[in-house]
Protein backbone atom coordinates (compact mmCIF):
# COMPACT_ATOMS: atom_id res chain seq x y z
CA UNK A 1 0.00 0.00 0.00
CA UNK A 2 2.85 2.34 1.00
CA UNK A 3 4.67 1.71 -2.26
CA UNK A 4 1.17 2.54 -3.94
CA UNK A 5 1.01 5.80 -2.22
CA UNK A 6 4.41 6.94 -3.15
CA UNK A 7 3.73 6.05 -6.91
CA UNK A 8 0.67 8.00 -6.55
CA UNK A 9 2.89 10.71 -4.71
CA UNK A 10 5.89 10.38 -7.76
CA UNK A 11 3.25 10.92 -10.29
CA UNK A 12 1.35 13.86 -8.45
CA UNK A 13 4.42 15.85 -8.23
CA UNK A 14 5.75 15.19 -11.27
CA UNK A 15 2.11 16.13 -13.35
CA UNK A 16 2.80 19.70 -10.77
CA UNK A 17 6.33 20.21 -11.71
CA UNK A 18 5.34 19.48 -15.88
CA UNK A 19 2.77 21.99 -15.91
CA UNK A 20 4.76 24.26 -13.27
CA UNK A 21 7.33 24.45 -16.74
CA UNK A 22 4.65 24.78 -19.07
CA UNK A 23 3.04 27.74 -17.70
CA UNK A 24 6.75 29.19 -17.05
CA UNK A 25 6.67 28.44 -21.03
CA UNK A 26 3.67 30.52 -21.91
CA UNK A 27 4.37 33.56 -19.30
CA UNK A 28 4.07 36.88 -21.04
CA UNK A 29 8.23 37.57 -20.70
CA UNK A 30 7.19 41.20 -21.77
CA UNK A 31 4.13 41.40 -19.29
CA UNK A 32 6.46 43.54 -16.75
CA UNK A 33 7.75 46.36 -19.09
CA UNK A 34 3.95 46.39 -20.57
CA UNK A 35 2.49 46.62 -16.69
CA UNK A 36 4.80 49.57 -15.92
CA UNK A 37 4.15 51.71 -19.57
CA UNK A 38 0.46 51.39 -18.47
CA UNK A 39 1.35 52.93 -14.86
CA UNK A 40 3.09 55.41 -16.70
CA UNK A 41 0.60 56.38 -18.85
CA UNK A 42 -2.18 56.77 -16.08
CA UNK A 43 0.37 59.43 -14.54
CA UNK A 44 -0.24 61.33 -17.82
CA UNK A 45 -2.92 63.50 -16.12
CA UNK A 46 -3.94 66.37 -14.49
CA UNK A 47 -2.45 65.40 -11.23
CA UNK A 48 0.23 62.55 -11.58
CA UNK A 49 0.55 60.80 -8.36
CA UNK A 50 2.24 58.70 -6.82
CA UNK A 51 5.29 58.35 -9.28
CA UNK A 52 7.03 55.89 -6.47
CA UNK A 53 4.94 53.42 -7.92
CA UNK A 54 6.58 54.00 -11.00
CA UNK A 55 9.74 55.37 -11.05
CA UNK A 56 12.87 53.72 -9.42
CA UNK A 57 14.85 56.11 -6.82
CA UNK A 58 17.84 56.34 -9.26
CA UNK A 59 15.87 57.68 -11.81
CA UNK A 60 15.88 61.35 -9.79
CA UNK A 61 18.89 61.14 -9.42
CA UNK A 62 19.03 63.01 -13.42
CA UNK A 63 15.95 64.76 -13.41
CA UNK A 64 13.76 66.04 -9.97
CA UNK A 65 10.56 64.77 -9.00
CA UNK A 66 9.02 68.35 -9.64
CA UNK A 67 10.32 68.13 -13.10
CA UNK A 68 8.48 64.97 -13.89
CA UNK A 69 5.31 65.80 -12.25
CA UNK A 70 5.59 69.32 -14.98
CA UNK A 71 6.50 67.00 -17.95
CA UNK A 72 3.40 64.54 -17.47
CA UNK A 73 1.37 67.36 -16.64
CA UNK A 74 2.01 69.46 -19.88
CA UNK A 75 1.57 66.06 -21.70
CA UNK A 76 -1.34 65.70 -20.71
CA UNK A 77 -2.72 69.43 -21.77
CA UNK A 78 -1.51 68.89 -25.24
CA UNK A 79 -2.51 65.80 -25.76
CA UNK A 80 -4.94 64.44 -23.54
CA UNK A 81 -5.58 61.11 -21.63
CA UNK A 82 -3.68 57.73 -22.48
CA UNK A 83 -6.79 55.29 -23.41
CA UNK A 84 -4.62 52.43 -25.28
CA UNK A 85 -0.79 51.56 -25.82
CA UNK A 86 0.53 50.03 -29.15
CA UNK A 87 3.87 48.11 -28.68
CA UNK A 88 6.25 49.26 -31.27
CA UNK A 89 8.92 47.01 -29.80
CA UNK A 90 10.36 45.29 -27.36
CA UNK A 91 14.45 45.40 -27.08
CA UNK A 92 14.55 43.40 -24.24
CA UNK A 93 12.34 42.00 -21.15
CA UNK A 94 12.96 45.41 -19.82
CA UNK A 95 13.01 47.62 -22.31
CA UNK A 96 10.71 48.78 -25.13
CA UNK A 97 9.23 51.36 -27.38
CA UNK A 98 5.55 52.05 -27.15
CA UNK A 99 3.14 54.69 -28.57
CA UNK A 100 0.45 56.24 -26.09
CA UNK A 101 -3.07 56.81 -27.63
CA UNK A 102 -5.03 59.53 -26.29
CA UNK A 103 -8.44 60.91 -26.41
CA UNK A 104 -7.80 63.49 -28.37
CA UNK A 105 -6.44 61.40 -31.19
CA UNK A 106 -3.17 62.10 -30.52
CA UNK A 107 0.19 59.38 -30.11
CA UNK A 108 2.65 59.98 -28.06
CA UNK A 109 6.06 58.00 -28.78
CA UNK A 110 7.99 56.59 -25.87
CA UNK A 111 10.79 54.34 -24.87
CA UNK A 112 10.72 52.81 -21.42
CA UNK A 113 13.43 50.89 -19.77
CA UNK A 114 12.36 49.32 -16.49
CA UNK A 115 14.80 47.21 -13.62
CA UNK A 116 14.00 43.62 -12.65
CA UNK A 117 11.20 44.98 -10.19
CA UNK A 118 9.19 46.81 -12.59
CA UNK A 119 10.22 50.45 -12.32
CA UNK A 120 11.05 53.07 -14.69
CA UNK A 121 15.36 53.86 -14.75
CA UNK A 122 15.40 55.09 -18.04
CA UNK A 123 12.07 57.12 -20.30
CA UNK A 124 12.37 59.81 -23.44
CA UNK A 125 8.85 61.18 -24.57
CA UNK A 126 9.55 61.88 -28.35
CA UNK A 127 6.73 64.41 -30.15
CA UNK A 128 3.35 63.44 -30.25
CA UNK A 129 1.79 63.39 -33.62
CA UNK A 130 -1.99 63.43 -34.97
CA UNK A 131 -3.70 60.14 -36.16
CA UNK A 132 -6.13 62.39 -38.68
CA UNK A 133 -3.52 64.81 -40.81
CA UNK A 134 -3.27 64.58 -44.23
CA UNK A 135 0.35 64.91 -46.08
CA UNK A 136 -0.99 67.80 -47.48
CA UNK A 137 -2.12 69.38 -44.10
CA UNK A 138 1.16 68.74 -42.71
CA UNK A 139 3.20 70.27 -45.62
CA UNK A 140 1.30 73.57 -44.78
CA UNK A 141 2.32 73.51 -41.46
CA UNK A 142 5.76 73.41 -42.65
CA UNK A 143 4.77 76.34 -44.82
CA UNK A 144 3.44 78.66 -42.24
CA UNK A 145 6.16 77.93 -40.06
CA UNK A 146 6.85 81.95 -39.03
CA UNK A 147 10.11 82.20 -39.85
CA UNK A 148 12.66 84.08 -42.92
CA UNK A 149 13.87 80.95 -44.98
CA UNK A 150 12.31 77.50 -44.83
CA UNK A 151 13.27 74.60 -47.70
CA UNK A 152 12.47 71.13 -47.87
CA UNK A 153 12.57 68.04 -49.85
CA UNK A 154 10.65 64.56 -50.02
CA UNK A 155 11.52 62.34 -52.24
CA UNK A 156 10.54 58.30 -53.10
CA UNK A 157 13.25 56.43 -54.67
CA UNK A 158 11.55 52.99 -56.49
CA UNK A 159 12.89 52.24 -60.26
CA UNK A 160 12.47 56.23 -60.12
CA UNK A 161 12.92 58.95 -58.32
CA UNK A 162 9.26 60.56 -57.11
CA UNK A 163 9.12 64.08 -55.53
CA UNK A 164 6.62 64.12 -52.88
CA UNK A 165 6.77 67.30 -52.14
CA UNK A 166 8.93 69.99 -52.37
CA UNK A 167 9.47 73.91 -51.09
CA UNK A 168 12.56 75.78 -52.65
CA UNK A 169 14.82 72.86 -52.89
CA UNK A 170 17.27 74.25 -54.85
CA UNK A 171 17.75 77.20 -52.03
CA UNK A 172 21.21 77.17 -50.32
CA UNK A 173 20.04 77.46 -46.62
CA UNK A 174 22.27 77.19 -43.28
CA UNK A 175 21.65 73.56 -41.94
CA UNK A 176 24.72 73.91 -39.11
CA UNK A 177 26.32 69.51 -38.19
CA UNK A 178 24.51 68.76 -41.35
CA UNK A 179 27.48 69.43 -43.33
CA UNK A 180 29.37 66.65 -41.63
CA UNK A 181 27.46 64.09 -44.12
CA UNK A 182 29.86 65.22 -46.86
CA UNK A 183 32.72 64.27 -44.61
CA UNK A 184 31.52 60.79 -44.04
CA UNK A 185 30.88 60.88 -47.93
CA UNK A 186 34.30 61.78 -48.36
CA UNK A 187 35.64 58.69 -46.14
CA UNK A 188 33.54 56.24 -48.20
CA UNK A 189 34.38 57.40 -51.59
CA UNK A 190 38.47 57.23 -50.94
CA UNK A 191 38.14 53.98 -48.79
CA UNK A 192 40.35 55.46 -46.34
CA UNK A 193 41.10 52.91 -43.56
CA UNK A 194 38.44 52.71 -40.44
CA UNK A 195 41.30 51.35 -38.19
CA UNK A 196 43.50 54.52 -39.27
CA UNK A 197 44.40 55.98 -35.83
CA UNK A 198 44.37 59.79 -35.52
CA UNK A 199 45.63 62.13 -32.58
CA UNK A 200 43.66 65.09 -31.66
CA UNK A 201 45.38 67.38 -31.54
CA UNK A 202 45.15 70.69 -29.32
CA UNK A 203 44.71 72.90 -32.31
CA UNK A 204 41.54 70.49 -33.51
CA UNK A 205 39.89 71.15 -29.96
CA UNK A 206 36.27 73.06 -30.43
CA UNK A 207 33.56 73.50 -28.19
CA UNK A 208 30.30 70.76 -27.51
CA UNK A 209 28.34 69.07 -28.63
CA UNK A 210 30.21 65.81 -28.25
CA UNK A 211 33.08 64.53 -25.81
CA UNK A 212 35.96 64.82 -27.34
CA UNK A 213 36.99 68.14 -26.56
CA UNK A 214 37.70 66.78 -22.74
CA UNK A 215 40.51 64.22 -24.26
CA UNK A 216 43.73 64.56 -23.65
CA UNK A 217 46.25 66.75 -26.18
CA UNK A 218 47.46 63.88 -28.78
CA UNK A 219 45.06 61.55 -27.40
CA UNK A 220 44.88 58.60 -30.57
CA UNK A 221 41.38 57.55 -31.41
CA UNK A 222 40.31 55.21 -34.67
CA UNK A 223 39.06 56.94 -37.72
CA UNK A 224 35.69 54.78 -37.17
CA UNK A 225 35.33 56.65 -33.39
CA UNK A 226 35.86 59.61 -34.97
CA UNK A 227 33.64 59.67 -37.40
CA UNK A 228 30.66 57.70 -35.69
CA UNK A 229 31.13 60.12 -32.99
CA UNK A 230 30.61 63.16 -35.28
CA UNK A 231 27.25 62.01 -37.17
CA UNK A 232 25.88 60.19 -33.82
CA UNK A 233 26.96 62.32 -30.86
CA UNK A 234 27.50 65.45 -33.76
CA UNK A 235 30.86 65.66 -31.95
CA UNK A 236 32.66 69.07 -32.98
CA UNK A 237 36.19 68.13 -32.64
CA UNK A 238 36.23 64.88 -34.04
CA UNK A 239 34.79 66.84 -36.81
CA UNK A 240 37.28 69.04 -36.87
CA UNK A 241 40.03 66.50 -36.11
CA UNK A 242 38.63 65.14 -39.26
CA UNK A 243 39.35 68.07 -41.97
CA UNK A 244 42.38 68.47 -40.51
CA UNK A 245 43.32 64.93 -41.15
CA UNK A 246 41.43 64.76 -44.84
CA UNK A 247 42.53 68.24 -45.91
CA UNK A 248 40.19 71.12 -45.83
CA UNK A 249 40.79 71.88 -49.63
CA UNK A 250 40.36 68.23 -50.61
CA UNK A 251 36.86 67.91 -49.16
CA UNK A 252 36.29 71.72 -50.44
CA UNK A 253 36.60 69.75 -53.81
CA UNK A 254 34.86 66.94 -52.98
CA UNK A 255 31.91 69.09 -51.92
CA UNK A 256 31.77 71.11 -54.92
CA UNK A 257 31.46 67.36 -56.69
CA UNK A 258 27.88 67.05 -55.73
CA UNK A 259 26.38 70.94 -55.19
CA UNK A 260 25.07 72.52 -58.26
CA UNK A 261 26.20 76.03 -56.10
CA UNK A 262 29.77 75.80 -56.75
CA UNK A 263 32.29 77.49 -53.90
CA UNK A 264 29.35 78.05 -51.61
CA UNK A 265 31.23 76.39 -48.90
CA UNK A 266 34.95 78.06 -49.46
CA UNK A 267 36.55 77.66 -47.35
CA UNK A 268 35.00 75.22 -45.31
CA UNK A 269 34.99 76.16 -41.90
CA UNK A 270 35.77 73.50 -39.20
CA UNK A 271 33.51 74.07 -35.98
CA UNK A 272 36.11 75.64 -34.08
CA UNK A 273 36.83 78.39 -36.54
CA UNK A 274 32.94 79.42 -36.73
CA UNK A 275 33.11 79.81 -33.44
CA UNK A 276 36.46 81.76 -33.12
CA UNK A 277 35.12 84.00 -35.68
CA UNK A 278 31.66 84.38 -34.20
CA UNK A 279 33.24 85.46 -31.03
CA UNK A 280 34.17 88.84 -31.69
CA UNK A 281 31.78 91.22 -34.53
CA UNK A 282 35.32 92.82 -35.44
CA UNK A 283 36.54 89.57 -36.61
CA UNK A 284 33.22 88.32 -37.92
CA UNK A 285 33.18 91.19 -40.22
CA UNK A 286 36.61 91.04 -41.47
CA UNK A 287 36.42 87.81 -42.30
CA UNK A 288 33.10 88.41 -44.49
CA UNK A 289 34.84 91.40 -46.12
CA UNK A 290 38.02 89.31 -47.31
CA UNK A 291 38.33 86.83 -50.86
CA UNK A 292 38.93 82.89 -50.43
CA UNK A 293 42.68 84.05 -50.51
CA UNK A 294 42.31 86.42 -47.39
CA UNK A 295 39.77 84.26 -45.59
CA UNK A 296 42.27 81.18 -45.66
CA UNK A 297 45.24 83.54 -44.16
CA UNK A 298 42.95 84.64 -41.32
CA UNK A 299 41.89 81.05 -40.82
CA UNK A 300 45.48 79.78 -40.89
CA UNK A 301 46.04 83.05 -38.34
CA UNK A 302 43.39 81.76 -35.67
CA UNK A 303 44.29 78.03 -36.14
CA UNK A 304 45.74 78.18 -32.38
CA UNK A 305 44.09 80.72 -31.00
CA UNK A 306 41.77 79.60 -28.09
CA UNK A 307 37.83 80.26 -28.06
CA UNK A 308 36.58 82.81 -26.03
CA UNK A 309 33.69 81.08 -24.93
CA UNK A 310 32.44 83.93 -22.60
CA UNK A 311 32.22 86.40 -25.50
CA UNK A 312 29.50 84.19 -27.58
CA UNK A 313 26.32 84.75 -27.40
CA UNK A 314 24.85 81.38 -27.36
CA UNK A 315 20.82 82.78 -26.68
CA UNK A 316 19.80 84.52 -30.18
CA UNK A 317 21.12 84.18 -33.85
CA UNK A 318 24.26 86.09 -34.77
CA UNK A 319 24.71 86.14 -38.99
CA UNK A 320 23.13 83.07 -39.96
CA UNK A 321 22.50 84.00 -43.27
CA UNK A 322 26.65 84.97 -43.93
CA UNK A 323 28.95 81.98 -41.83
CA UNK A 324 27.59 78.72 -41.54
CA UNK A 325 27.35 75.56 -44.00
CA UNK A 326 25.27 76.24 -46.29
CA UNK A 327 23.30 73.09 -48.77
CA UNK A 328 19.90 72.87 -50.56
CA UNK A 329 17.32 69.99 -50.14
CA UNK A 330 18.62 68.39 -53.04
CA UNK A 331 22.44 68.92 -51.90
CA UNK A 332 21.12 66.92 -49.06
CA UNK A 333 19.13 64.51 -50.72
CA UNK A 334 21.67 63.70 -53.26
CA UNK A 335 24.41 62.90 -50.23
CA UNK A 336 21.96 60.52 -48.28
CA UNK A 337 21.26 58.74 -52.31
CA UNK A 338 25.34 58.54 -52.46
CA UNK A 339 25.07 56.40 -49.47
CA UNK A 340 22.17 54.08 -50.40
CA UNK A 341 24.52 53.97 -53.68
CA UNK A 342 27.52 52.56 -51.79
CA UNK A 343 25.89 50.28 -49.29
CA UNK A 344 28.89 50.51 -46.98
CA UNK A 345 28.40 48.68 -44.12
CA UNK A 346 30.27 51.02 -41.77
CA UNK A 347 28.21 54.11 -43.03
CA UNK A 348 24.62 52.41 -42.45
CA UNK A 349 25.68 51.85 -38.95
CA UNK A 350 27.06 55.23 -38.43
CA UNK A 351 24.57 56.88 -39.93
CA UNK A 352 21.90 54.55 -38.19
CA UNK A 353 22.94 55.47 -34.49
CA UNK A 354 20.91 58.15 -33.94
CA UNK A 355 17.71 58.24 -36.07
CA UNK A 356 16.55 61.83 -34.65
CA UNK A 357 12.55 60.97 -33.93
CA UNK A 358 10.76 57.78 -34.33
CA UNK A 359 11.02 55.79 -37.17
CA UNK A 360 9.68 52.48 -36.12
CA UNK A 361 6.17 52.97 -35.50
CA UNK A 362 5.42 53.72 -39.17
CA UNK A 363 7.22 50.92 -40.29
CA UNK A 364 10.58 51.97 -41.34
CA UNK A 365 12.81 49.04 -41.40
CA UNK A 366 15.98 50.94 -41.62
CA UNK A 367 16.90 54.96 -41.01
CA UNK A 368 20.01 57.10 -41.12
CA UNK A 369 20.07 61.02 -39.97
CA UNK A 370 22.01 64.00 -39.27
CA UNK A 371 20.37 67.29 -38.09
CA UNK A 372 22.38 70.19 -37.22
CA UNK A 373 21.59 73.66 -35.24
CA UNK A 374 22.50 76.80 -33.82
CA UNK A 375 20.29 79.39 -32.92
CA UNK A 376 18.65 81.02 -35.54
CA UNK A 377 19.07 77.23 -37.35
CA UNK A 378 17.48 74.06 -37.55
CA UNK A 379 17.84 71.40 -40.08
CA UNK A 380 16.78 67.74 -40.40
CA UNK A 381 17.61 65.23 -42.81
CA UNK A 382 16.19 61.50 -43.00
CA UNK A 383 17.33 58.69 -45.38
CA UNK A 384 14.55 55.72 -44.61
CA UNK A 385 14.09 52.12 -45.78
CA UNK A 386 10.02 51.18 -45.71
CA UNK A 387 9.10 47.12 -45.26
CA UNK A 388 8.27 47.32 -48.95
CA UNK A 389 11.96 48.07 -49.56
CA UNK A 390 10.78 51.73 -51.17
CA UNK A 391 13.59 54.24 -49.39
CA UNK A 392 12.91 58.32 -48.87
CA UNK A 393 14.59 60.89 -48.26
CA UNK A 394 13.12 63.42 -45.72
CA UNK A 395 15.10 66.63 -45.85
CA UNK A 396 13.88 70.16 -44.06
CA UNK A 397 15.80 73.40 -42.48
CA UNK A 398 14.71 76.65 -41.41
CA UNK A 399 16.21 79.43 -40.73
CA UNK A 400 15.90 83.50 -39.07
CA UNK A 401 18.22 85.81 -38.41
CA UNK A 402 16.13 87.67 -35.57
CA UNK A 403 14.97 85.19 -33.58
CA UNK A 404 15.64 81.52 -32.28
CA UNK A 405 13.08 78.20 -34.09
CA UNK A 406 10.87 76.88 -31.96
CA UNK A 407 12.49 72.94 -31.97
CA UNK A 408 9.24 71.29 -30.30
CA UNK A 409 7.22 72.84 -33.20
CA UNK A 410 9.56 71.54 -35.60
CA UNK A 411 9.93 68.41 -34.72
CA UNK A 412 6.49 67.90 -34.30
CA UNK A 413 5.91 68.46 -37.91
CA UNK A 414 8.63 66.43 -39.12
CA UNK A 415 7.33 63.29 -36.75
CA UNK A 416 4.13 63.68 -38.80
CA UNK A 417 5.51 63.53 -42.42
CA UNK A 418 7.84 59.98 -41.42
CA UNK A 419 4.80 58.77 -40.29
CA UNK A 420 2.95 59.72 -43.63
CA UNK A 421 5.23 59.80 -45.95
CA UNK A 422 5.41 55.59 -47.06
CA UNK A 423 1.31 55.82 -46.45
CA UNK A 424 0.99 57.76 -49.75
Amino acid sequence: MKKIILIFMTIVIGISVYAQQQANKTVNPYRKIMVTAWKLSSRISENPIKLNYVFDKSFFTAISEDEIVKILKELYKQNGSVVSITTVTYRSELSGDFLFHTDKEYAIPVSITINKNGKVTSLFFKPSFGKTLSFNDITKKFESLPYESKAMLVERYDNITDKMYSLNEDMPIAVGSSFKLYILAYIIENKLSWSKVINILPSDRSLPSGRMQLYPDNAPVTLFSLTEAMISQSDNTATDTLIRFIGREKLEKFINSFSEKKDLNVPLLKTSELFKIKSSTDVAEEYLRLDIKGKRKMLDEIKNKEINIDSIDFSKPYLVNSLEWFFSPKDMCNIMSYFKGKNDPYANTILSMNTGLDTKTAGYVWAGYKGGSEPGVLSTTWFLKANDDRYYCITASVNDSDKNIDEKEYFSIMQDIINIANKE
